[in-house]
């Protein structure tokens, strides 16, 4: 059996950081269980923040616009790091630092997938940004992230230029809209059945066993 799996994210949402490492979890475990079967994923891109500057803007003044106090604030990054913890995850203080603009990360993502390295790309950006507190808004911390995964440095500005690829991403996150796509994570499996947030391992595992049970049908 194989399986699609498209995954819209965005690298500077924590619950997607915490459903891709879930999602592995039960693709691990599927394939591990069922050595005929493969499950292809593909990223798809959703901003959470379009409206951001290009640029970025500083971190904690951002999150303080969005959600209101900074207590408030501080209480809901305090609890999804505590959560990424138990998944494994180390966050680093992802109050302070720098919000990128994750339009042109986006393009990068889909660019890697030429190489075959879209979902290692997404990981050295989450990676980078919660964990490491990098700003993903310089040219130099993105460069570093393609190097670090054997894509090219010099598609950094190849990208910025690729007008084609650019209108692409546009298209393809108007698209996730128009299917219902509110937030992230949200997965389709199949183009069939649609998983929305950072869901358990065993939610996962309950899907795959349902297209198998479909297939066999």
């Amino acid at each position: 059996m194989e399986t699609s799996i498209s995954i819209y994210s965005d690298v500077v949402c924590p619950w997607c950081y915490i459903g891709k490492k879930r999602l592995e979890k039960a693709i691990e475990s599927w394939e591990g269980n069922h050595p005929g079967d493969k499950i292809v994923v593909e990223w798809k891109p959703f901003q959470l923040n379009p409206d951001l500057p290009e640029q970025g803007e500083d971190r904690e003044a951002h999150m303080v616009k969005k959600f209101g106090s900074l207590d408030r604030v501080k209480m809901m990054t305090q609890r999804v790091s505590d959560i990424a913890k138990e998944d494994g995850l180390e966050f680093s203080n992802i109050l302070q630092g720098h919000q990128p603009n994750t339009f042109l990360l986006h393009a990068l993502i889909r660019r890697a997938r030429n190489y075959g390295k879209e979902a290692e790309l997404a990981e050295v950006f989450f990676q980078k940004f919660f964990s490491e507190g990098k700003n993903l808004s310089d040219d130099s911390i993105i460069q570093e992230s393609l190097a670090q995964v054997g894509v090219p440095i010099s598609e950094l500005e190849e990208v910025r230029q690729d007008s084609p690829l650019l209108s692409q991403i546009e298209t393809e996150e108007n698209e996730g809209k128009m299917l219902g796509v509110t937030g992230v994570p949200f997965y389709i499996f199949n183009e069939k059945y649609a998983v929305s947030g950072a869901q358990p391992v065993d939610l996962f595992l309950q899907v795959f066993e349902k297209l198998e049970s479909e297939a066999g049908a």
